[in-house]
Order: C-alpha cells, then sequence, then structure tokens
C-alpha cells in the first residue's frame, strides 16, 4: 500500500515513476484468497481455495477503523465500494476451555453481568458513605442513578434476576405477542464465576479506539483496494519482479531484479527510490544504505501469525445462533472466530475466519502442513460451535511468517527499539528512502503505510527539488 501511494501521488505531481512487485497482483497484504485462487508458501506447500467463486477470506487486513481518514480517503477517490465491518456482537461467544464446562457464554450475558455485579458493588460503597472524600453528597445521587441505569440495577441497587437484568442480558424466553407464554427473566452469572472465568478478558477489545464502530470493509474483499491502484496505475507496475539488491551513489539508484516467470535478470535505474520492502526481507537484500539506516532495517523483528478460513455448507451461526457478524473469543489457540458482515440470511455456502493467531501458538501452528492447520481449527472451533462436524466444506490457511514476500505479520516495535531506530529508519538516506506500516506508529494497520508514504515522499519532493 505504501509503494502504491507512493507511485500514485508522485505520478500525479509529475513525476515518472515505476514499481517492482514481487507478485503478480497489486496490494501487498492488502490481499483477498477467492475461490479459485491458488497459494504456494515457504517449503512449496501449494493450497487451492476451493470456495464458491464469490466466497472469500482476507488473510492480510480485514477492517478499517472510521478514523483511518486516509485510507478512507483513497477508497472514494479510486470508487472502493465500502461496507459497515461488523467488530462486535453481542450474540456473539466468549469460550474458556476451563469454566462453564467447557460451554461458551453468550458475550452480552459476560459483558451485563460483569457491569451489574461491579455496578452494585460500587453503588454499596456509595451507600456506605465509603466514597465521602470523592464525592459529594449530590454527586453520590447522581452516581447512584448512573449505576442503576447502566449496571441494570434494581430499585433496591442489586443486580439480580428481573426486569431490570433481563432488559440488559436478554430473557430466557422472549417477550412475544398476543397469548404467547409470558417472558421468563434469565437469571445471572455469579461475580466470582464471571471473574474467575476471566472471559471479561476480551470485553475491553472493543473499547480500544482502534476496533471502535463504525469499521468498513470493502465490498467483495480487502484486496478490492490493491486492485483499485493497481488499475488505476496500469503499467507503471512490472509485476513478478524479486528485487535482489539496491545500489545508489551520487547520480542515482539502481535496482537489481530477477523476473520470477523466465528467471531473468534485470535492472532499473532511477533518480530517487522509495523502498517499501517490507524489513523481514529488506534485512536479507545487499542493500547499499548508510550505517545507522542499516542498523534500523535489521533492528525490527516481524510477529508471526496465522489465519485459516473456512467454508461451510450454510450459515449454521445466523439459522442457529443468531449472530450477525462480530467476533468470538477463546482461550484456546485458534483465539478468535469472525462471523463474516455480509451476504446477511444468503441460503449458499458462507466462511468464516475460523482462527486467527498470534504469538507462540501461531509459531506452532504454523509448522504444520496448510491443511493440518485447517482441521486443527475445525477440532477446537467445533467446541464453541458442535455445527462444524456437519457442516464444513474445505478451508485455507496463511502463516505470515511462511509468505515468501513478508515472512512475518507486520513490524514489532518497542518503546527502546524506536528511541534508537526509529528516526533513522524514516530518515532520507542519500536517494533512497523507506516507507510502510514498519516506518509508521500505526504499525500492522493499512493507514500506518499510507501516512508512512505520504510523509516519505513529502520529504522527498522537498529533497529533490532542492537538490
Amino acid at each position: 500500500m505504501a509503494g502504491l501511494v507512493a507511485a500514485f501521488e508522485l505520478r500525479n505531481a509529475g513525476y515518472k515513476v515505476k514499481i517492482l512487485e514481487f507478485n503478480d497482483r497489486a496490494g501487498g497484504r492488502n490481499w483477498t484468497i477467492h475461490g479459485g485462487d491458488t497459494y504456494t508458501e515457504l517449503g512449496g506447500f501449494k493450497q487451492d481455495c476451493t470456495f464458491d467463486k464469490d466466497n472469500y477470506i482476507n488473510p492480510g487486513p480485514w477492517r478499517i477503523p472510521f478514523h483511518h481518514h486516509a485510507l478512507l480517503d483513497y477508497c472514494r477517490r479510486l470508487k472502493v465500494m465500502l461496507e459497515p465491518f461488523i467488530q462486535y456482537d453481542y450474540n456473539a461467544f466468549l469460550h474458556s476451555a476451563d469454566y462453564f464446562d467447557g460451554k461458551p457464554q453468550r458475550l452480552r450475558h459476560i459483558r451485563s453481568d460483569y457491569y451489574g455485579h461491579t455496578s452494585e458493588l460500587l453503588a454499596k460503597a456509595v451507600n456506605a458513605n465509603h466514597l465521602d472524600d470523592a464525592l459529594s453528597k449530590e454527586d453520590q445521587e447522581i452516581m447512584l442513578e448512573s449505576l442503576r441505569t447502566l449496571g441494570a440495577l434494581n430499585k433496591d441497587l442489586k443486580y439480580e434476576k428481573g426486569a431490570s437484568a433481563s432488559a440488559f442480558r436478554g430473557f430466557d424466553v422472549d417477550p412475544g405477542g398476543g397469548l404467547q407464554p409470558l417472558a421468563e427473566d434469565s437469571t445471572p452469572i455469579g461475580l466470582k464465576e464471571v471473574l474467575n472465568s476471566r472471559l471479561w478478558s476480551n470485553m475491553g477489545i472493543h473499547n480500544m479506539y482502534e476496533f471502535q464502530q463504525t469499521m468498513f470493509q470493502p465490498v467483495g474483499g480487502m484486496g478490492k483496494i490493491g486492485e483499485a491502484f493497481g488499475k488505476e496505475l496500469g503499467d507503471v507496475i512490472r509485476y513478478h519482479s524479486q528485487v535482489m539488491a539496491v545500489d545508489q551513489n551520487d547520480e542515482g539508484v539502481t535496482v537489481h531484479f530477477e523476473d520470477t516467470e523466465s528467471g531473468e535478470k534485470l535492472t532499473e535505474t532511477a533518480d530517487w527510490c522509495v523502498c517499501t520492502i517490507p524489513l523481514s526481507i529488506l534485512s536479507q537484500l545487499d542493500v547499499k544504505v548508510g550505517k545507522s539506516l542499516k542498523g534500523a532495517i535489521d533492528a525490527v523483528p516481524y510477529a508471526p501469525s496465522v489465519k485459516v478460513g473456512g467454508e461451510f455448507k450454510r450459515r449454521f451461526w445466523e439459522e442457529d445462533d443468531s449472530i450477525f457478524g462480530g467476533i468470538s473469543y477463546t482461550d484456546m489457540p485458534i483465539t478468535q472466530i469472525s462471523y463474516p458482515s455480509s451476504n446477511y440470511f444468503d441460503k449458499g455456502p458462507g466462511v468464516l475466519l475460523m482462527a486467527y493467531m498470534f504469538g507462540p501458538d501461531a509459531v506452532e501452528i504454523s509448522s504444520m502442513e496448510p491443511q493440518e492447520r485447517v482441521k486443527m481449527a475445525v477440532e477446537l472451533g467445533s467446541k464453541i460451535h458442535p455445527q462444524y462436524a456437519e457442516e464444513f466444506k474445505s478451508g485455507i490457511s496463511v502463516a505470515w511468517h511462511r509468505v515468501p514476500w513478508v515472512l512475518g505479520c507486520y513490524g514489532m516495535w518497542t518503546e527502546s527499539r524506536r528511541k534508537e531506530h526509529y528516526e533513522n529508519l524514516c530518515a532520507i538516506d542519500g536517494r533512497v528512502v523507506l516507507a510502510g506500516e514498519h516506518a509508521s506508529y500505526i504499525n500492522a494497520w493499512q493507514e500506518g503505510a499510507i501516512l508512512s508514504s505520504l510523509d516519505a515522499i513529502t520529504r522527498l519532493h522537498a529533497h529533490a527539488t532542492k537538490a
């Protein structure tokens, strides 16, 4: 994305530009695998995606926050159609293998019970005058009113089975019409059980700025953005081009690359180079840059990550469980299950993101062959959705540190690494400047790559004009 933005804006400013692209498509990690596509990872493991033609999985980015203004602007300018991405579904599941007999719990139940019980405790503290030093008498009355409202407490300021709690967590029997059975209130889970299960640990994710609604996704897959850039830039992009070395002197830059289809060794020369190759790859190449930039390139490791997508005969999560978008979380290695945010009520097959893993689990699971990862995701996911066994059709997996052109998911900065290397990484080195999510404070997001690119080419333009 950083390279596409740089080429788009520099070309529009009057520069002659050329992109050398490893793949046969534009977009890099902006990538969608559709039914009929093939993908081969390191080790030669080839996967044929047998999903229905219109079904897909996004192995890389899959959602766009409302405050990623630069990315949203390019979607507008390139006429990429967007639709809402449902991050948070109260009817999705929270799951622990060790609590509630391994049975998944509705997010709305855990959320309501956690906030209800804690609101009751705080109300007791207010009534016992334990907050007199912090709140005036009038403030305490307002606090109690807010706790009753936000915590679903009854008139006695208790969180217990009844109309107030059911209005938040739902009913055992929903209210009906006519002479249908009367509504039955649901029974809250006890505070101790809620706390000890630690299911609350995944509730705060949706409060984070990065994941607040409204979020978006391109209609037809995230790769539509890369496709739009590719169409716009046309023959500016040379595909099947694997960069082997970058040389520079006072006069310009020479990039040595190989045509991955013919094996031919080629070069491209230019006055300036915007290099957006991931550092996990760039650190292994012969790149003629100064010591400080080379040190920065070598200093940043990349996160391991694995995604597994699976197609099912029917959208059982909608038909059986009334889940429409959103994410279920578990403490099993698959970590999460994401439900599609489009084509609701479709009667054909549907695709789930069956697993999205980071860290040690991702490293361990990526050592499996791709279909073994899929098998594992089906086995573990069945503990949340027993329908898996009957409804599963096929799956595909992507282990990011086994993707030949990235060797990792995103650049992993620490505060100390940033202090030592970040400015050096972003600085113009002779006739070369780097850009990408790794050269941003929003690493792992497309917005970071785009903002990094806009900053880099703005500085490069000023530098080139002065030169």
